[in-house]
C-alpha cells in the first residue's frame, strides 16, 4: 500500500467514524460541560479554577475534534492525489514527457 492509499484509507475510516459515532459524542459532550460552565459562572461566579477547568475541556474536546477532522482532510486531499496520478500514468508518454517537462518550471 502506498502512503496516498495508506492516508486516503486513514481519512475514510476517520471521515466514517466522526459522521457515526464521534461528531455526535463531541455535540454531547460539548453541551453537557458548556452547561455545567453556565450553570458554575451563573451560580458560583467565585468558582474560578472550576469555570477555568470546563473551560479547559471544552477546548481539549475541540481540539482532538480539529485533529480528526484534519485526517478526514489530509484523506480527501491524498485521494485527490491519488487519482491526479493515475490519470497522469493512464497519459500516453509523449503527453507525461511534456507534464514533466512543465513541473521543472
Amino acid at each position: 500500500m502506498t502512503n496516498l492509499e495508506e492516508r486516503r484509507s486513514r481519512g475514510f475510516r476517520a471521515k466514517s467514524a466522526l459522521d457515526e459515532f464521534l461528531a455526535p459524542a463531541f455535540e454531547a459532550v460539548r453541551a453537557e460541560y458548556l452547561s455545567a460552565l453556565m450553570k458554575t459562572a451563573t451560580n458560583e461566579p467565585w468558582e474560578t479554577t472550576k469555570i477555568r477547568n470546563l473551560s479547559i475541556a471544552q477546548s481539549a474536546i475541540n481540539e482532538v475534534e480539529r485533529q480528526i477532522r484534519a485526517i478526514v482532510t489530509d484523506g480527501e486531499m491524498a485521494a485527490s492525489q491519488k487519482s491526479r496520478a493515475e490519470k497522469i500514468a493512464a497519459l500516453p508518454e509523449h503527453k507525461r514527457k511534456w507534464i514533466d517537462f512543465m513541473r521543472s518550471y
